[in-house]
């Protein structure tokens, strides 16, 4: 329980400096985003709208403690392309992923024991080899073609 508790206390910092990468890495990228968001056939007063609405025109701390605060509290924003719940999409995806995850973690155990099994009983002979190559090539093979 100790262990749990000391691994889940580094975790904290961890994602405390990730957070504030992620958000300066989207302050300093180039161009505005409430630009973007408007189009190129918008004006500026609704550019400026945007900007209000979405808490750009705050000071950059301001906004970091907005930000902090809705990630916390699961509002992930609304995706600018579907103009949908971001928490929504991501939860859509959510079983066609776990079932791919399980599928090749199901796979990948029936496939590794016999195999390691085979290879052990034959180690250094030319089946250990061609597992070997086996496993390096499954590995150099992209994840959404296996």
């Amino acid at each position: 329980m100790k262990t749990i508790l000391r691994r889940i206390a580094a975790v904290i910092p961890v994602m405390a400096v990730v957070a504030v990468v992620v958000f300066l890495l989207i302050h300093l990228s180039p161009g505005d985003p409430a630009a973007v968001i408007a189009g190129d056939n918008a004006t500026t007063e609704d550019v400026e709208k945007i900007r209000q609405n979405l808490g750009l025109d705050k000071p950059l701390l301001t906004q970091f403690g907005i930000w902090v605060g809705h990630l916390a509290t699961g509002d992930l924003g609304t995706s600018i392309a579907t103009q949908m719940p971001v928490a929504q999409l991501i939860g859509q995806r959510m079983g066609p992923t776990l079932s791919i995850a399980a599928f090749t973690m199901l796979f990948a155990v029936l496939a590794a024991i016999p195999l390691g099994v085979l290879v052990a009983w034959n180690a250094g002979k030319w089946l250990d080899r061609l597992v070997m190559i086996g496993a390096v090539c499954a590995f150099s093979v992209p994840v959404f073609l296996i």
